[in-house]
């Protein structure tokens, strides 16, 4: 994964937390050396990009083999990264969105090459960019090619949004780069939209799907949306590097 030690660093703006829980597994002696060889890479990389601290671990043929926490998670009271520090995770929430989607496809509640509209009643009322653009679809929304314009970082400012404002804004509607279909550009907000078909498709809040049809079966207690239900002991705060020292960034909702 191209962003997991991002992931797991003391960053700025995320979404979604995420906690390593796992009890480590005995290690080989190959395995011991291999992995103590991976501590300065990660130590280089906190360096490098100003990250107060991280935890990362190696997952050996479905176990977790190794875990390794470095720095702190709180810059004021130095309390330590550990394997339970509680990180957000930002745009990597995405994946449940996209695996939820999946999941209502298999059950039989979606269709990917549905038009959105007839899940999401909002877009029925956009004009698009040209008269013969095709209508956007639930895959057009997972595979960020709806057409939408580059939205980082408005995205990240929006996440508190009340969802009857979310409604009233998608209705009145958007503009467009280009006619859906066409080409990929990254969206925070065609995500957005991914996530109120999942809500409308079955029938639940978004966050409350995800958690009864993956987290809680897979035993992710300690993953959540909800950042008020995050122990305030074991969270880690963002951070941004500004002027030589670490400025703290707003929790977002």
């Amino acid at each position: 994964m191209r962003v997991f030690a991002n992931m797991l660093a003391s960053v700025a703006s995320v979404a979604t937390a995420l906690m390593l829980s796992s009890p480590a597994a005995a290690q080989t002696p190959a395995q011991t050396s291999a992995f103590a060889s991976l501590d300065p890479l990660f130590a280089k990389f906190m360096a490098e990009r100003h990250a107060p601290g991280l935890v990362f671990g190696v997952v050996v043929d479905g176990k977790l083999a190794y875990v390794r926490a470095l720095g702190v998670q709180d810059t004021e009271t130095k309390a330590p990264v550990t394997a339970d520090t509680v990180f957000r995770i930002a745009s990597m929430s995405k994946n449940f969105t996209a695996l939820a989607a999946l999941k209502l496809r298999d059950d039989g509640k979606l269709r990917l090459d549905a038009p959105a509209e007839t899940i999401v009643p909002e877009l029925k009322a956009w004009t698009y960019p040209t008269t013969d653009s095709p209508k956007i679809t639930v895959r057009d929304l997972l595979t960020h090619s709806a057409g939408f314009v580059t939205d980082d970082p408005w995205g990240d400012r929006q996440l508190a949004m009340p969802e009857p404002e979310f409604s009233s804004f998608v209705a009145a509607g958007v503009p467009f780069a280009r006619a859906p279909g066409m080409a990929f550009e990254y969206s925070n907000f065609g995500y957005a939209l991914a996530g109120r078909v999942v809500t409308n498709a079955s029938g639940r809040n978004y966050a409350d799907y995800v958690e009864a049809a993956f987290l809680k079966p897979l035993g992710m207690a300690s993953t959540g949306y909800d950042l008020k239900r995050a122990p305030a002991g074991r969270r880690a705060i963002g951070y941004r590097w500004q002027d030589g020292a670490w400025a703290e960034e707003p929790a977002l909702g």
